[in-house]
């Protein structure tokens, strides 16, 4: 972990992957989180014609769940979420050069729906010799894997 001077450093879900894009609540525009969060998968899905089951659920999770079932616009949301989070891994990947990327967060709980476009895509965006090895799994700890994770750095640091 490197938290930068001011503890804020590694904010992946605020580097800017499409310059036109949407405005995001950090003030930047374009940021993976904008794309691959799990409220905005589930936007993009239903702005494509995908529309929850009879319990309401309009979850990322409730999105996942039609994308393994086939829905197109479902597996479109994941497809976007995945690339941009493949471009945002590949860019950290080139700046200072990781060798595995470890996805938790709700979204990670896709599985396959997530990982196998995210993976395809990474192969088109960690292009240096260096980073084309770069592997990416979801965290062993789930949806607890930052504060998992904040706790260990804060031990160490402490």
């Amino acid at each position: 972990l490197h938290p930068g001077p001011t503890g804020n450093a590694g904010h992946i879900g605020h580097l800017s992957v499409d310059l036109d894009g949407d405005p995001c609540a950090c003030g930047g525009r374009g940021c993976v989180e904008r794309l691959a969060g799990g409220p905005h998968i589930a936007r993009h899905a239903l702005d494509g014609g995908w529309r929850p089951g009879p319990d309401g659920d309009a979850s990322a999770a409730a999105v996942a769940e039609a994308a393994r079932a086939g829905h197109p616009a479902a597996l479109a949301a994941f497809e976007r979420a995945a690339r941009a989070l493949a471009a945002g891994i590949a860019a950290t990947a080139h700046l200072v050069e990781i060798d595995i990327a470890v996805v938790g967060g709700g979204v990670a709980g896709a599985g396959e729906v997530l990982f196998a476009p995210l993976r395809h895509h990474l192969a088109d965006y960690a292009t240096l010799a260096f980073a084309r090895g770069l592997t990416v799994v979801p965290a062993a700890t789930g949806t607890d894997a930052g504060l998992l994770g904040a706790a260990a750095a804060t031990r160490a640091t402490g």
